[in-house]
């Protein structure tokens, strides 16, 4: 693999890499209850969407770690454990997600960004409450190590317009290419169609969302370069936590950590690796909502 980070930027990036922590009661249930409040506030009083991104399968606000006392106390408390970091490439963000994260890395686009550690606080998990059965959900994060720019693992890569949107029936559904599926429906008012054996219900709402994720341009890279070599991975693991996304898309991967999602904890690892959440939705989760941050060891202005 072609190294994308400076030499010398790379050489600090790995002196600086560890193992997956996890700190248990970071946050008190009041605090988490607090930034849910607050961020959710954030989004009814933003003018435009400039301060957020919604769609059908997640929903982020974008913040700033000192525009609240509060952020700025978050900060400084995740300092005394991290030492001092900054954020220079992605803004930091509360995301609701309704749809599992598929496998990436948070490693940014700029080769002199001496990255450090993605962070996450979750603050809170709704459950299908009709379900008599459910579980918490889970981040996987792999051994594997992805010295490039931010992307995407998938065997779909000859373009960034794969979206997550949900059918007539609510059913989330993995359209390949939006721009292809636009074109298939922008004439079509009022019907419901059959698309790769999903029903979608065709109206003016649902064109003009389509047609605003066409006009999107996606951060991550698609490549199936992490895959390296013909090892499979293990299919009982596979079954139990990443069903969300193809099989051939796991090769050469291996399991380091599944940290289950617990209110209030702080979990962080190192920028280059390779992770994903899991099939929450197998476990009657609807959605979770963590704080999250890339950090860098380095300001970038």
């Amino acid at each position: 693999m072609n190294k994308f980070f400076d030499k010398k930027v790379l050489e600090q990036i790995k002196l600086n890499e560890s193992d997956v922590v996890e700190i248990t009661n970071f946050l008190s249930k009041q605090e988490c209850e607090h930034f849910f409040d607050y961020f959710t506030n954030l989004k009814k009083k933003s003018i435009g969407k400039s301060q957020f991104i919604e769609r059908e399968e997640s929903t982020k606000i974008f913040f700033s770690l000192d525009q609240s006392n509060e952020l700025k106390v978050l900060k400084e408390k995740i300092e005394a454990y991290l030492g001092k970091f900054y954020v220079n490439d992605f803004q930091p963000h509360l995301i609701t997600s309704r749809y599992p994260l598929r496998l990436h890395v948070d490693t940014g686009k700029n080769p002199n960004d001496l990255i450090f550690k993605n962070v996450i606080i979750p603050i809170d998990i709704e459950y299908d409450r009709t379900a008599n059965i459910h579980s918490p959900p889970n981040t996987i994060i792999f051994k594997n190590r992805w010295y490039e720019q931010s992307a995407l693992f998938t065997k779909f890569t000859d373009n960034d317009k794969d979206f997550i949107i949900k059918d007539k029936n609510g059913q989330f559904v993995d359209i390949i290419n939006i721009d292809k599926f636009y074109q298939n429906i922008k004439n079509i008012k009022n019907d419901t169609i059959n698309y790769d054996g999903f029903d979608f219900k065709i109206n003016d709402s649902f064109l003009e969302y389509i047609k605003r994720l066409t006009e999107i341009k996606r951060y991550n890279l698609r490549t199936n370069k992490h895959i390296i070599n013909d090892i499979d991975f293990d299919k009982k693991l596979y079954d139990k936590y990443l069903t969300h996304q193809p099989y051939e898309d796991c090769r050469s991967l291996e399991i380091d950590k599944v940290v289950e999602t617990k209110i209030g904890s702080l979990i962080h690892w190192d920028r280059v690796r390779i992770h994903s959440s899991d099939n929450f939705m197998k476990n009657n989760v609807r959605s979770k909502t963590l704080l999250a941050f890339f950090t860098s060891k380095t300001k970038i202005d």
